[in-house]
């Protein structure tokens, strides 16, 4: 989520804090003002700098840890948002995984004893000064990296003498959480949605860059996990014999234990050969095979974690599924959809395009679809319902990915003519749902419209349509959409869509 999209689900509360942290211009405006203030100043609220500067504070050890595992909490969601409960019991899952595993026998035995010494002796020091400045932690983890420890040898190591998370080995309360997150919303780095259905928190898009950086990581788990997916289990069984650990078990236990071993991503993929890295990087759309290999490691790095991961249920439907991508159907964005499993091969795009609309209109919107005899239809039919035969009788939609902006080309005004002309039934409103609309495609829209009489001519974003739907049914999860909101010629853009849903519904 956006920051301009994130800001439209907040109240006045949660947007002064963050119009405070990056100005005291402006100390009571309203949320209309507070709005318009975030959106005139994104660049400065998403500076690195600011964030880095946020994120880098000296203080007591257990407050740094305790700030750290809530991020990483954030990092750890597909769409790094959460409601307060489930952040809490992320949060608490990773301090007390952390325990568990201090406290089993042999949690240690693959590492160097010698080491582990090392870095306990220089904690023990460390921990005796109750402030621990930020570039002391920076010091702590380069030696940790220095000794070939992972971050998770670390906590365990912590946790062994008696401070994970903190003094005691005594797990933050829902209280404590809910302090940090306050002050990372002060911060500016996470924002309060309390308007929208869970009242989830957010960490902004334009943010996240910033947040991985600030913590040291390279991959969140999710994107971390994908990566794994496209190694072979010979590859995974050679990243575990480096770390000294068994190789025996299915891909999926070879993944979890790779994962649990606190190996980077980047170490991981080092352990590969050239041959290796470039099979892989060959396999990643658009990821350049040629260079070096410590520039291969890089952006197969930066693939995955620029990849748009969302939460979607195991229990989902194939509709829910290809309908959490609907933008990145439209828009053909096959990286992403190809690294999710979304699709297999750029083929079933159009037909993932087509069931994620269907899902939209049956399971959100609330409508019956209509069956369509033969081949040569419109992708959708909707009956409006009631006695509207004066004025045309159902919608027509049909989907149109492109990775450019839609220009609405003569040929699909001819083929849209002639779905219209072939209808059954008077036809009020033919909805196009693209990527995104050129404003060019007006001409056809408004020419459309003057040789198909009675028949509204609409095009729309996949984006905005989802959005309409989500807005719909947080609202009415059991009742039927009124398509009049939709029943008008033009560009349906997400400020019109507002205000027609005010009227209509």
């Amino acid at each position: 989520m956006k920051v301009a999209d994130a800001i439209k689900w907040m109240s006045k509360l949660p947007l002064q804090r963050i119009v405070d942290s990056f100005t005291k211009d402006f100390p009571k405006p309203d949320e209309d003002q507070a709005r318009d203030i975030i959106l005139r100043n994104v660049a400065e609220l998403t500076d690195a700098k600011r964030i880095t500067t946020v994120l880098q504070f000296d203080g007591p050890f257990k407050d740094q840890i305790r700030q750290i595992l809530m991020l990483e909490a954030f990092v750890n969601r597909p769409d790094w948002s959460a409601s307060e409960q489930d952040i809490v019991e992320s949060l608490t899952r990773l301090e007390q995984d952390v325990l568990d595993a201090a406290a089993a026998d042999g949690s240690l035995r693959y590492e160097d004893p010698e080491r582990i010494e090392i870095l306990k002796d220089v904690l023990r020091t460390a921990l005796d000064d109750k402030l621990i400045t930020f570039r002391e932690l920076n010091l702590l983890r380069t030696l940790r990296d220095s000794l070939g420890l992972s971050e998770t040898v670390f906590r365990i190591v912590l946790a062994q003498l008696n401070h994970f998370p903190q003094p005691g080995n005594v797990l933050h309360t829902p209280s404590e959480c809910r302090d940090v997150l306050n002050a990372l919303q002060r911060g500016g780095i996470v924002f309060h949605c309390n308007k929208a259905d869970g009242s989830p928190y957010v960490i902004p898009d334009e943010i996240r860059a910033s947040v991985m950086g600030a913590l040291g990581m390279e991959l969140g788990l999710h994107a971390w996990g994908l990566l794994l997916d496209a190694l072979t289990v010979t590859q995974l069984k050679q990243a575990l014999v480096k770390k000294k650990l068994p190789t025996s078990g299915t891909k999926s236990e070879l993944k979890s234990r790779v994962i649990s071993s606190g190996l980077s991503p980047s170490a991981a993929l080092r352990i590969l050969s050239t041959g290796d890295l470039h099979e892989l990087c060959s396999s990643l759309p658009g990821v350049p095979v040629s260079g070096t290999k410590a520039q291969r490691i890089r952006r197969i790095i930066g693939y995955f974690a620029n990849l748009i991961t969302k939460e979607v249920s195991e229990e989902a439907s194939p509709g829910e599924r290809f309908y959490k991508y609907l933008p990145e159907l439209a828009r053909r964005d096959r990286e992403n959809l190809l690294a999710n499993q979304i699709i297999k091969k750029d083929l079933d795009i159009e037909h993932g395009f087509e069931a994620a609309t269907r899902f939209l209109f049956e399971s959100r919107l609330g409508l019956e679809l209509m069956e369509l005899a033969g081949s040569e239809h419109p992708d959708g039919c909707i009956r409006f319902g009631g006695r509207r035969t004066a004025n045309g009788d159902v919608l027509m939609w049909d989907n149109k990915s492109t990775e450019a902006a839609y220009t609405f080309p003569p040929s699909h005004l001819r083929q849209f003519k002639r779905y219209i002309r072939d209808a059954r039934d008077p036809v009020a409103c033919f909805l196009v749902i693209v990527a995104k609309p050129d404003d060019s495609a007006m001409d056809s829209v408004w020419q459309l419209a003057a040789q198909c009489t009675g028949t509204q001519i609409s095009v729309i974003a996949a984006e905005d349509l989802g959005w309409m739907a989500e807005e719909w049914w947080s609202r009415n999860p059991d009742g039927r959409f009124n398509l009049e909101v939709l029943n008008m010629t033009g560009i349906l853009n997400r400020p019109l869509l507002e205000h027609r849903m005010k009227l209509f519904l």
